[in-house]
């Protein structure tokens, strides 16, 4: 008999409910609706609208119910990371949630590090400096005094906000928790120590729990607390096969590129590496480093568009595919490109900055973007191997970028390594294994990766490395002119 799960799943500018339906061994998934998300400007600060994005999720909800009625097993929501929510006494939502590219945290780094020196806070955390983590929020909060901050009762986390507001539920599940650089993945519980020399509040903390916990019920559906981090639901998804050493790329807007691991990683060469351990599903780690992903490519397109090129992505591939190799370098890494804006415009001016020529066609810049981001992989892969003491022979990409067959190619060119790409539906289907493994449907996340191989071979692509000597060549002249 056929068991249907509902994964919500919300990214950075979109959300949507999927139905995953498990028949005979096999996993079939069936879009509810799709919605926008993204950020709103108030008054100079970019606020998350989680009212629009309950209102759709219960939408979704309905129509499953709907479709599928008492079949309907479970949900689970999956989120970006670092963002969270301040809630009252009452369990009332004090502000919209404030998104991450806020500039709030604009120079936290520096005010964090002079009570807490960086080799401290790393040691306690293990995780990746990014201004946007959850801590510089808080530290932001914290000087400055805020009414929110001061009020707050409780602390909840993107997906653990929605959850309580579907279950009455208030808990922090781990993977989402690790984001935040005051979680410590070595005693699993909150980095105490650290959070009090920052003077921020650590009785807002809710409760840790595990990815696969039921959290409660809405509408007779029990509610699970999934890998509530994208990334955690996405690298449970890689279909790897037992015995096998390879590598994760959870490629999007961001790319996310590492390896899973039993324990973290956390010592002088990860910390310059610049490299986080944040929680997986089942007690793993996610190492790995974030990356800028498409974002460069995305945003070339959605400029040039506006220009009235109406360039289809197919388009944009080809063209990269008929310009020379090797004439530019850039590293999408720099903080230049980050942005919103004229995208085509700073590589140009990045080009001229490190002492290249200029591009100049579309098609000189689109191959920059691409080779770039290819040879950020390249160089991110081996300190990967070299800090994990592994040879990484695989290199397995899943999500929405897997489908950009070109950077799949380059990706192997450039690494040297076999990549295998799929699902593209990554971050949906770790949320739904996880779901299965919560409700006793299935005894093992390797059972789940099983399901994930025989239901999704129609969409695997294998892509073999090409031209490795011109390459390496080229890695070692990227390195020298942006100076990685």
């Amino acid at each position: 008999m056929a068991k249907h799960y509902l994964a919500v799943d919300l990214g950075a500018s979109s959300g949507r409910t999927i139905v995953g339906t498990l028949d005979d061994g096999k996993l079939t998934l069936k879009e509810m609706n799709r919605f926008w998300n993204g950020p709103t400007e108030i008054n100079g600060t970019l606020f998350w609208d989680f009212v629009h994005l309950f209102r759709n999720i219960k939408e979704g909800i309905a129509l499953a119910k709907k479709e599928y009625g008492e079949g309907l097993i479970s949900m689970g929501i999956d989120t970006w990371g670092v963002d969270f929510g301040l809630f009252d006494s009452d369990g009332k939502l004090l502000r919209n949630p404030i998104n991450y590219r806020d500039s709030r945290t604009v120079g936290m780094f520096e005010k964090v590090f002079e009570r807490v020196p960086k080799e401290d806070v790393f040691s306690q955390t293990g995780l990746q400096f990014m201004e946007l983590n959850t801590l510089y929020q808080l530290m932001s909060l914290s000087l400055e005094d805020s009414f929110q901050y001061r009020s707050a009762r409780k602390l909840l986390f993107s997906p653990d906000l929605l959850g309580y507001w579907l279950t009455g539920n208030m808990v922090a599940e781990r993977s989402i928790a690790s984001t935040s650089q005051f979680y410590n993945p070595v005693t699993k519980d909150w980095a105490y120590d650290l959070l009090e020399k920052l003077n921020i509040r650590t009785e807002i903390f809710p409760e840790l729990v595990d990815p696969g916990t039921v959290l409660g019920e809405t509408d007779g559906i029990p509610v699970v607390s999934v890998g509530g981090h994208d990334t955690a639901s996405a690298f449970a998804a890689v279909p790897v096969e037992e015995g096998e050493q390879c590598a994760f790329l959870s490629s999007g807007t961001w790319s996310l590129l590492g390896t899973e691991l039993p324990e973290p990683i956390i010592n002088a060469d990860t910390l310059a590496a610049n490299f986080t351990n944040e929680v997986g599903v089942c007690d793993t780690v996610r190492f790995l480093k974030n990356l800028s992903g498409l974002w460069m490519v995305q945003e070339l397109r959605r400029g040039w568009n506006e220009q009235d090129y109406d360039y289809s992505w197919a388009a944009l591939e080809h063209m990269a595919l008929e310009s020379p190799a090797f004439e530019f370098y850039i590293d999408p890494s720099d903080e230049l490109f980050l942005t919103p804006g004229d995208m085509a415009g700073r590589i140009q001016d990045y080009c001229e900055r490190t002492g290249q020529k200029r591009p100049e066609t579309h098609a000189q810049i689109i191959r920059a973007a691409y080779e770039g981001l290819a040879l950020l992989y390249a160089s991110v892969y081996e300190t990967l191997e070299a800090v994990t003491g592994r040879t990484l022979e695989t290199l397995r990409i899943v999500g929405g970028g897997c489908k950009d067959t070109l950077l799949d190619q380059l990706a192997a060119n450039a690494t040297g390594r076999k990549v295998v790409t799929g699902p593209t539906e990554a971050t949906a289907t770790g949320n739904l294994i996880m779901q299965m493994l919560a409700m006793g449907d299935i005894q093992s996340l390797e059972e789940g990766r099983e399901i994930i191989r025989n239901s999704f071979a129609d969409e695997t692509q294998v892509f073999e490395p090409q031209d490795r000597e011109n390459w390496k060549s080229a890695l070692t002249t990227w390195r020298a002119i942006c100076r990685v």
